[in-house]
């Protein structure tokens, strides 16, 4: 009895802040691995499943790792070919011009996981309200947060969050300037099982998406 009451008590404080209001968010890795598919799939299913509103869920990809676990059941909307998976809508290897198409027409939150931030993609990436970017400060990775920050200089760099991964950020201080200077930096949460969120997820999960 004391989860419910908990939960619902974390309902009435939090959950006005997301409901009814359309969050585009874009998520996107300094390098490799950084655990940028199974954020965005928590964060899907954390507003699909725990607030349950209506979530699509894009790979901006040539390719597709998610169609093994979400590509069962198949489906058609408004001109796109889609799948359903415990609520949420994916729409797998999608290309900038299908996704321009989904953003202008979806009415419900996008999460778009980006593969890779170049010209093309940052039409998309600029689109999105919530920008995350997922990286390390460990000396072999925080190269790849510089060069991913020149490149976005002028166009989301100001308000853009960092999240990272928790073993190396004690290394922070040795990072450049420059990543401390625009960025919004926190520790990136440890989510065990994307599809099967823990009531103590929800709050880091809700305050990566404001």
């Amino acid at each position: 009895m004391k989860r419910i009451l908990s939960f619902k008590h974390w309902q009435k404080k939090s959950y006005k802040k997301i409901i009814g209001k359309q969050k585009r968010i874009g998520v996107i890795g300094a390098s490799k691995k950084m655990g940028v598919t199974h954020m965005c799939l928590a964060i899907a299913n954390f507003l699909g499943s725990a607030l349950k509103q209506s979530v699509l869920y894009i790979e901006l990809a040539n390719r597709s790792q998610l169609l093994p676990v979400v590509g069962d059941k198949q489906i058609n909307f408004d001109g796109h070919v889609g799948f359903k998976y415990k609520g949420v809508i994916y729409v797998l290897a999608c290309d900038v011009e299908e996704a321009l198409q989904l953003i202008n027409s979806w009415e419900g939150h996008i999460v778009i996981d980006i593969a890779e931030y170049s010209e093309i993609t940052k039409i998309i990436y600029s689109r999105c309200e919530t920008k995350i970017m997922i990286g390390s400060l460990s000396p072999w990775c925080v190269n790849d947060m510089d060069i991913l920050i020149e490149l976005m200089k002028g166009d989301c760099i100001k308000i853009i969050k960092i999240y990272i991964l928790k073993k190396f950020q004690g290394t922070q201080k040795n990072s450049r300037k420059a990543i401390l200077d625009h960025c919004i930096m926190r520790e990136r949460p440890i989510i065990e099982d994307p599809f099967k969120l823990k009531e103590e997820d929800f709050e880091p999960l809700l305050e990566m998406i404001m």
